[in-house]
């Protein structure tokens, strides 16, 4: 045995023993890790987002942690994410959730010494939840996300829809009075209610079909959504110009096209059909529980500067300039400041969202609105398009952008707007976008309007 004190040959300190020395080693190293495996995983802040029906929660850790654990609780409905050797970063701030919100309150607590547990409390407990993380920085990612039975026959206060009779489909009857339920406009078979009695299988079988495919079954929704209305005027401009009004007329005449360009049974629904107030969150709302493949938001521009002119298109993202924070903040009803929130949590969201098919879908509405104007209008300016995070298309489920059409401050755009020409070539430019957009090809025949086939009075 060799025991450090001689070898074989008699001679003290020829041999050395290392055997006495592992347990030190082990101990140095444990020493050593102990303070790697302890150390505190600090939650820095707390960011949350909602729209109606969906609430994102972001927790942001000053390390990475692989080893949390979620899961939920009843009575009440409440979810909890447990952190090993999780801590509060001093002067974290518990967030204020608002009555839109899923979640309800935060609550910390400590089931073990070294586990904090973060509880969220649920307004309801019929939802969906994601859970994951992301790095760059450390992230946990909360998705909560309402679980909704759809209704078989929406009723007339919740949607106007726009359809190209089959035939032998029978028109909507006029209300009291004479008038059309869906009100005195220029959409003649404008009725309540985009379902029919078959719905359901309908709703199965569009579900099994790609977008292309939905249109040309006629099984597909577009919802078009005209900006601001009611207290809420948006842009005021030249010659007594409102956005409210000129969206919502331009809105109506996209529809009214797009009825004639896509095939019998397909369906157009717009937010509103009159001058009244709309919450943001209940546009993107309104087309989630209508199952749209296609949200398209119509707003009109304007700026300080009355030079400033030209049509551009948005989808949701981090702005692209500061002219777009600008924009977001002015369409969105808030200030820039009040969009730093939305802006941190963008990229989180854009993860989880339609931005390559929105990109197509701004870039096909885009063209086409420029190339259907400039055949009239040669000098019309093409501002392309841009990103901004604009609450109106945030919780989107599916493509969905803003199109700002002219701007109601530059004169000779202002003149435009004022005649029937112009606008009608506006929506004729929004429909045959979102057409091409969906796969419906549009064809100009010889001697008839390049948007809808029909001969030319």
């Amino acid at each position: 045995m060799l025991d450090g004190s001689a070898d074989r040959s008699g001679k003290r300190g020829a041999g050395y023993s290392f055997l006495p020395l592992i347990p030190a080693l082990f101990m140095g190293w444990s020493l050593l890790a102990a303070p790697a495996a302890m150390a505190a995983v600090r939650v820095t802040a707390l960011r949350h987002f909602s729209t109606e029906g969906y609430t994102r929660v972001v927790l942001l850790l000053d390390r990475e942690s692989l080893d949390f654990r979620s899961g939920r609780l009843k009575n009440p409905p409440r979810l909890f994410v447990d952190i090993p050797s999780g801590r509060l970063r001093p002067g974290f701030q518990m967030p204020a959730f608002d009555k839109t919100s899923i979640a309800r309150k935060l609550r910390v607590g400590r089931p073990r010494k070294n586990l904090m547990r973060l509880v969220i409390e649920l307004r309801r407990g019929k939802i969906r939840h994601k859970i994951f993380t992301l790095p760059n920085p450390n992230r946990i990612v909360i998705d909560l996300r309402e679980i909704r039975i759809a209704k078989r026959r929406p009723g007339p206060s919740q949607a106007h829809s726009v359809k190209r009779s089959a035939p032998g489909t029978a028109r909507s009857r006029p209300g009291p009075g004479g008038r059309s339920p869906a009100g005195n406009d220029r959409i003649g078979r404008a009725i309540f209610g985009e379902m029919r009695k078959n719905s359901v299988p309908e709703d199965k079988k569009r579900r099994s079909l790609k977008m292309t495919a939905r249109f040309r079954a006629g099984l597909g929704r577009i919802v078009l959504d005209p900006g601001h209305g009611g207290r809420d005027p948006g842009a005021s401009g030249l010659y007594g110009l409102v956005e409210k009004k000129v969206a919502l007329e331009i809105s109506r005449r996209t529809a009214e096209v797009l009825r004639d360009l896509l095939p019998p049974g397909n369906t157009v629904l717009l937010t509103r059909n009159r001058d009244r107030f709309m919450e943001l969150a209940d546009r993107t709302s309104f087309a989630n529980r209508h199952d749209a493949d296609v949200f398209v938001s119509i707003h009109l521009n304007s700026s300080p500067f009355r030079r400033t002119r030209g049509a551009e298109t948005y989808l949701l993202a981090e702005a692209s300039t500061p002219r777009a924070l600008e924009l977001a903040a002015r369409e969105s009803g808030t200030t820039v400041s009040r969009l730093s929130d939305l802006q941190k949590i963008l990229n989180d969201l854009m993860l989880r969202s339609k931005v390559t098919e929105s990109h197509q879908l701004a870039n096909a509405v885009q063209k086409s609105s420029v190339v259907r104007l400039r055949r009239t209008y040669p000098g019309l300016k093409d501002l392309g398009v841009k990103r901004g995070p604009f609450y109106v298309l945030v919780g989107a489920q599916m493509p969905s952008i803003l199109i700002e059409l002219a701007f109601l401050t530059n004169p000779e755009e202002a003149r435009r707007l004022r005649k029937k020409k112009y606008r009608r070539a506006l929506s004729e430019g929004i429909a045959k976008g979102i057409a091409s957009f969906v796969g419906i090809p549009v064809r100009r025949a010889s001697g008839a309007s390049p948007i809808t086939g029909r001969a030319q009075p």
